[in-house]
Order: C-alpha cells, then sequence, then structure tokens
C-alpha cells in the first residue's frame, strides 16, 4: 500500500493532527482546571493502542522501521568484511557477474546478491516515489515497465536460494522469499484487470506468507521483512480493476476506496492488523487511512462491520480520532450511523460493547450505552458506567463504577489489555477528581498521587512533539500545597513517601540531570511547608540529605536549621542589636535560599518550574469558583495562601525581616541604613506579577514592590545618616556593620546619660539638699528619744 525500496517495505506516515494543551513552556493541561469537564469527557484509548491491540502478536517477528523523526536503525547480521564486499558487489553490472566475484562469500547471500543486482536492473526504467511538501513519501508508483529478462533473472536467484536446505540458507533465505513475493507483485501489477493477476497475487502472496515462515523458523531477518510483508500482502488486496488504490488515494479519499471490495478490503484490513500487532508504526497508518475514509463514505463502513476485527478498528477510530460535534455543535452524523449499523445487526454481532458504549456516550445516546453495559465488564465498561452515573448526579454509584474499573486494570503489557496505559493513567487521576468534589480531601490525594506515581517523573505527561499532556502531577502538588492541612500532609508523605530515592553518586557528572520522583518533590513540598508553618524542628528530616545534586550544591538541611536559628535568636535575644543581627541573618538566607527552603511549589513562587513562569500548574481563586468545588477546599485554599501573597513571596518575607532589623538599629548607624538598602534592593529585583505594573511603566498604579522600595527609601532619607553610596540606595549595598551599630548605641547612651545630668542638675541638688536634709532631721530624733528620761 506504500512506498518501499527493493529490500524492505516501508509505509508513507501520516502527519497526526492533535489538540494543543500546552499553555507555556512544559506545561500540561490540569484534571482539575476544568473538573466538569474532566469528569465527562468520553472514556477512550488512543487509536495507537487499539490498532495494536486488534490481533496481538503471538510469536516473535520484530518490526523494524525508520521512524517519523530520524535515522533508519543499522542492524548487520554479516561480518564486516562480508558486508562490504556485499555492498562493493551491488554496483556490478549484471547478477551472473556479482555471482562470480562473490566468491568466499556463503552461497545463500552470494546468490541473493546475484538476484537482487538483477532486480534493481530489471526496475530501473521503474517510476520513483515522489515526496509530498513536507518531505513525506507518497504511495509506490506502480511499475509496469520493467525488464522481464532481468526480472526473470531474478527470480532464479531468489527461487535457488530458496531451494537450499534450509540450514544452509538462515542468511537470507528470508530476504529471498520476500524478494521473490516483491517479483510476483510486479507480475500482479502488470496483469491487473486481466485473469492473470490472481494467480500472480496468489503467488506473492504465498512468497510474503514463506518470508514469516523462515523468520519464525530461524532466518536472518535483520531489515524486519517479517513483520513488513504483512503490508506488502496487504497492498495487494488493494486492487480495483487495474488500480490500485494505495494509501494515498484512501488519506485523499479517491473514487477507487468505495470501490474496493468489501471482501479484500477486510482482508487487508486484518493484515494490516496483524502487522500493527507486531509494532509497526506504518501498519496503524494504513489502518488509519482506511477507517477515516470509509467512515466518510456512505455506507461503506455497513458492508465492513459484520467482521469483529474492522467493526472494533472503525469504532476505535471513532472514539479517538472522530469529533463527536459539528462545528455548530450538532452530532456528527457518520458517528450515530456507525453505532446503528452495529446494532441493527443485532446485540450478538457486537464486536466490542464496552467500546461502541463509550461511542454511544460519546455522542449523547445514554440508553443505547446503558443497553449495550449489560454485558459489557472490564476497566473500560465500569469507566463508562461512572460516566452514565455522574451524569445522573450519583456521585456514590460514580465512585463505586471508577472503583470496579481500577480493580479490573490490566498489568503490564498485557496483549488483551481494554486500557492503554495512558487510559489507566486518566482513569486514576479521574477517581481523583471526583474524590475532590466530594469533599474526600485526603482520598482525592491518594488517588491522583497514585497517577502521577504510575506516570514516573514529576507525575506528569508530555509529547514534546504535539506539546500535549496532562499534568498529574501538578494536580497533585495543588492537593498538597493548599487543600490538605499540614498535619493530613504530613501523615500522607510518610506513609506514601517515606523516603527519597537513592541519589546519584557524587563524582556523577550528570548527577545534578538525574531524575527525582513524584514521591521526592512531595517530600521536599512538606519540607518547605512545615518550615512556613514555623514548624522547624520537624521540617528538617524531609529536606533531601546534603550532597544530593538532584536538589542544587547547597546543604538545605544546614540552611534550614541556620533560619531556624536565626529566627529564634531575632525574637529571644537579649540585646536589640542582638535581636537585629539575627533577623538581618534569617533576611538574607530567606533571600538567598528562599525558594528551596520556604517556596512554594505552585503560586505565588512557582518552585516546580525555578519560579521563572507566573503560572502553568496550580489553581486560583479565578479557577475556583465552579460548583464542582466545595466550601471546604476554598476555605483551605485560602488558609494556606502565602503571606504575603505574592510572586516570589519569600523575597518579600526577606524584606520583612530586613526592615524589622532596621526597627532595632539605631537610625543614625551604618547597619539601619544597610538594612534598608538591601531590604530595597531585594525590592527592586523584582519581577513583577504579570498584571502589575513593571518598573517605568506609568499607565499602572505603582506595584507593592515598588512601594515597598519607596517606603524603605524614604524612611532612610527622613531617619538614616549620609552614606557615600546613598545615591545609588537600593542597588549598591553595603552589608550591616553591626558591631559599629553597638559602639554607637553604646555612646548615645552614654551621650545620653550626660545630657540627662546635665539638663536636670538643680534638681538633682535640690534633691540632694532635700535627701541630706531628711537624713539630718531623723539622726536628730532618735538622739533626742535617748536623752529623754
Amino acid at each position: 500500500m506504500m512506498k518501499q525500496n527493493a529490500f524492505a517495505v516501508g509505509l508513507a506516515l501520516t502527519a497526526i493532527g492533535a489538540v494543543v494543551w500546552a499553555c507555556g513552556p512544559d506545561f500540561p493541561t490540569q484534571l482539575l482546571d476544568d473538573r466538569a469537564a474532566t469528569l465527562k469527557a468520553t472514556p477512550e484509548n488512543t487509536f495507537t493502542f487499539e490498532a495494536q491491540h486488534l490481533l496481538p502478536a503471538s510469536d516473535a517477528l520484530e518490526a523494524v522501521e525508520t521512524p517519523r523523526w530520524g535515522d533508519a536503525p543499522q542492524r548487520a547480521d554479516l561480518p564486516v568484511a562480508q558486508a562490504e564486499k556485499v555492498k562493493s558487489l551491488m554496483g556490478s553490472p549484471t547478477g551472473s557477474a556479482a555471482y562470480d566475484a562473490g566468491e568466499g562469500l556463503p552461497e545463500d547471500v552470494r546468490r541473493y546478491v546475484a538476484g537482487a543486482v538483477d532486480y534493481n536492473r530489471a526496475t530501473a526504467a521503474c517510476p520513483q516515489a515522489e515526496t509530498s511538501d513536507t518531505g513525506e513519501a507518497t504511495d509506490r508508483p506502480v511499475c509496469t515497465t520493467f525488464d522481464d529478462a532481468a526480472l526473470a533473472a531474478a527470480q532464479a536467484s531468489f527461487e535457488q536460494v530458496l531451494a537450499m536446505p534450509a540450514d544452509q540458507a538462515k542468511a537470507r533465505g528470508a530476504w529471498a522469499a520476500y524478494m521473490l513475493g516483491e517479483v510476483n507483485t510486479l507480475h500482479a501489477i502488470k496483469a491487473a484487470g486481466t485473469p492473470a493477476f490472481g494467480m500472480a497475487r496468489d503467488a506473492s502472496a504465498k512468497a510474503f506468507q514463506e518470508t514469516r515462515a523462515r523468520v519464525l523458523a530461524g532466518a536472518s531477518d535483520a531489515q524486519g521483512l517479517g513483520v513488513a510483508s504483512f503490508g506488502e500482502e496487504a497492498r495487494l488486496s488493494l486492487f480495483v480493476g487495474k488500480t490500485l488504490c494505495g494509501w494515498a488515494a484512501f488519506t485523499r479519499n479517491d473514487e477507487c476506496v468505495s470501490d474496493v471490495a468489501p471482501a479484500d478490503l477486510k482482508h487487508a484490513i486484518a493484515l494490516y492488523a496483524a502487522q500493527a500487532g507486531h509494532g509497526s508504526g506504518q501498519a496503524i497508518d494504513s489502518l488509519e487511512a482506511i477507517a477515516s475514509a470509509v467512515l466518510i463514505n456512505d455506507g461503506q463502513a455497513a458492508t465492513l462491520i459484520d467482521g469483529p476485527l474492522t467493526q472494533r478498528m472503525l469504532v476505535a477510530y471513532a472514539l479517538a480520532r472522530v469529533a463527536p460535534q459539528t462545528r455548530d455543535g450538532k452530532p456528527l452524523p457518520i458517528l450515530g450511523q456507525l453505532i446503528d449499523a452495529i446494532l441493527a445487526n443485532g446485540p450478538d454481532k457486537v464486536a466490542s460493547a464496552d467500546r461502541l458504549a463509550s461511542l454511544a456516550y460519546q455522542v449523547g445516546r445514554y440508553d443505547d450505552a446503558e443497553k449495550l453495559l449489560v454485558k459489557a465488564d472490564g476497566p473500560l465498561a465500569s469507566w463508562v458506567r461512572a460516566k452514565l452515573a455522574l451524569r445522573k448526579g450519583d456521585s456514590g454509584a460514580a465512585a463505586k463504577a471508577y472503583a470496579e474499573a481500577a480493580k479490573a486494570f490490566p498489568t503490564a503489557d498485557d496483549p488483551k489489555a481494554s486500557l492503554a496505559p495512558g487510559s489507566v493513567h486518566l482513569l486514576m487521576g479521574e477517581r481523583g477528581v471526583l474524590a475532590l468534589t466530594r469533599g474526600e480531601y485526603v482520598e482525592a490525594m491518594a488517588r491522583l498521587y497514585e497517577a502521577a506515581s504510575a506516570v514516573g517523573g514529576d507525575g506528569n505527561t508530555y509529547d514534546e512533539v504535539y506539546s500535549t499532556g496532562i499534568g498529574y502531577g501538578n494536580d497533585t502538588a495543588y492537593i498538597a500545597e493548599r487543600v490538605l492541612t499540614v498535619d493530613e500532609l504530613k501523615a500522607f508523605v510518610d506513609q506514601h513517601a517515606p523516603a527519597y530515592s537513592p541519589a546519584p553518586k557524587p563524582d556523577d557528572a550528570h548527577a545534578a540531570y538525574a531524575a527525582s520522583g513524584v514521591a521526592d518533590h512531595l517530600r521536599h513540598l512538606l519540607a518547605r511547608r512545615l518550615m512556613r508553618a514555623g514548624r522547624y524542628d520537624e521540617a528538617y528530616a524531609y529536606f533531601p540529605a546534603a550532597g544530593d545534586k538532584r536538589f542544587g550544591d547547597v546543604d538545605l538541611v544546614a540552611k534550614a536549621k541556620a533560619y531556624a536559628a536565626a529566627a529564634h535568636e531575632g525574637d529571644s535575644a537579649w540585646r536589640d542589636i542582638d535581636k537585629a543581627e539575627a533577623r538581618y541573618k534569617a533576611a538574607k538566607i530567606a533571600r538567598e535560599d528562599g525558594m528551596e527552603i520556604l517556596g512554594y511549589e505552585q503560586g505565588p513562587d512557582y518552585f516546580d518550574n525555578g519560579g521563572n513562569f507566573q503560572g502553568g500548574s496550580g489553581q486560583s481563586l479565578a479557577t475556583l469558583k465552579g460548583a464542582d468545588v466545595t466550601d471546604g477546599e476554598r476555605q483551605r485554599f485560602n488558609a494556606s495562601a502565602a503571606e504575603p501573597d505574592y510572586r516570589l513571596h519569600y523575597r518579600y518575607v526577606a524584606a520583612d525581616r530586613a526592615v524589622s532589623a532596621a526597627d532595632l538599629l539605631p537610625p543614625r548607624s551604618q547597619a539601619f541604613a544597610a538594612t534598608l538598602c538591601q531590604a530595597t534592593h531585594w525590592m527592586l529585583e523584582g519581577p513583577p506579577d504579570y498584571n502589575e505594573a513593571r518598573d517605568g511603566e506609568r499607565s499602572k498604579q505603582p506595584n507593592e514592590r515598588q512601594r515597598r522600595a519607596r517606603a524603605y527609601y524614604d524612611r532612610y532619607v527622613k531617619q538614616g545618616p549620609y552614606v557615600a553610596w546613598a545615591g545609588d540606595f537600593g542597588w549598591s549595598c553595603e552589608e550591616p556593620d553591626f558591631a559599629s551599630a553597638r559602639a554607637l548605641k553604646r555612646t548615645q547612651q552614654i551621650a545620653a546619660v550626660k545630657h540627662f545630668v546635665r539638663h536636670w542638675l538643680w534638681a538633682e541638688m535640690a534633691l540632694a539638699v532635700g535627701v541630706l536634709g531628711g537624713l539630718g532631721w531623723l539622726v536628730a530624733r532618735r538622739r533626742r528619744r535617748r536623752i529623754a528620761p
């Protein structure tokens, strides 16, 4: 059906469309963004998964194909010297010349090379495949201008290889059978529309079947010809008279498509399905092209659905690739027609009731979906039951159906699996969404964490080609950070993420780029949340160990302890300047390491993207207004908000601590000026929130950073001393000199005492005279009492 060279078949690749979900660099869609849409969405698998499971492979045949992007795999099956000699022999003028010069090669290789040289001679005048504007190959043009004599010589050589004992033709026996199929295909093409066509086609099919048999018997298959032969055999069933209705014809839905005999088309579909079951992406493209055209053509699907394989393929394609509605919101007629045609055959002729029920649900035929589910079981059927229950408003029944689906999850690599891995993850995630809408917060966390852990990595799925993905990890982090209480999260982490994954070796040059998992992220999130709550002693155990390069070069436990000690000293030290110095120390740690020890995973800090983007994960008050959000969730969200709730909030925390240090310092000290300067600098550094005024922008009100920076500077001008760097205040700041501040304060205290003494000297003298007079009176009185008789 597609373009191929003389030695290995290749199917031209289609450009598969995709919905672009990403809203920024690697920002996947979150299930919690639109909970109603998430819970209403149709259960389905990808068409790729369904195509691969139409006829799962039961043998060891392996596809070897050039990837959509990249180079063809190189798989040598001959010693280097022999391979080099074969390469040189391919330039021989005739097959006999190549055979004569091939002395020293294994006999089967020698005769195969002779046949390959003659085959190339025979087809030299055949038209070559053109390329589309996208650079992809179109159908291989049919060839009827081959050299009969050269082709006969090639056929003779290939037959000689096949005539050898099988143990002596292991290197090229399968290759020769495949090429014999190619030879007979040329004869079939030339005989199309005549009685000779059937005989040539049968001979070709027999040769391709021989190819597979020889590979299974142990013959070399370095180019994957065993799997490729399925596609080549299928191609022979797509003739309409003299016309080969190839892949490009199906993608364009040419007139020949509707004229292909149903029996021939079903036979081709079966062969492509077998090829897809062996891992051929090219076969999946072929099935996709056939399904797309058949569904469009009026009545053609009805001629094919009596076969379970074709019926399942069409339903799978309709679910995965066809939008259920037209642009004006009306149901797409072809989907209803497909359902009607299948149901008209009788309930006993439904090949996959769970998939058809899902399609019926998608197009709004809920009664049909329920009827089909009566005889359907498995996780997909339970998933559809959950959707139907939700539509009726029965969240309890939906939760039960989801649980039933989870119990029936397929094992890894199960050839009979009814759900693709991605669908399993989605079902897990939807269970979490449902639990959250029911106010079951810990259960929601468990289900989304389950999905994120199953995905692996950071818990989010990504498709760099199509910029798609689902943010299970992001949804998990949202619940962990903004919905669960600190104690609920701590209990969950202790149970589900009791330790970090093993750290890479310190001497590993790529240690900083090693992957950390969802459990690792969750432990670090909890550590930072405990720090923000002031529960410092509990937080240390949840930070990554020193030396784990995945989390940077800083010893986060040591930094967290230093911050906690400084914060404590800043409140409890005896002397004000000691308090101020501790507060400034805590401020510097908050500024320099605040993201790692205090930062929010999502808004407002976005630790998950390094703070580079304000958004891409989590929720906001604006997104929590829907009916699917409980009042309890909103209350928990508000209670867990950052203080202050500004982008990179820890910078504000740092500035607040620095200003509180200035409150305890002598205003005329360098330290007073320096702490205010640093606080100003941290505000001027930015960045602003996306909706706030940027520096120099006068069309908006000043943002909080700008207001604070102005207030700090104004305070310095009003109260602080002159410093040499005052002209660049907020940018060129010295470190505070607390020792000089202490000396200044002592000097100020002594000066204050002296001033007090000088100012109140007369009162002090009068007080002294009064005191002395009083003492004299008391002494005199006591003496009179002693003298009295």
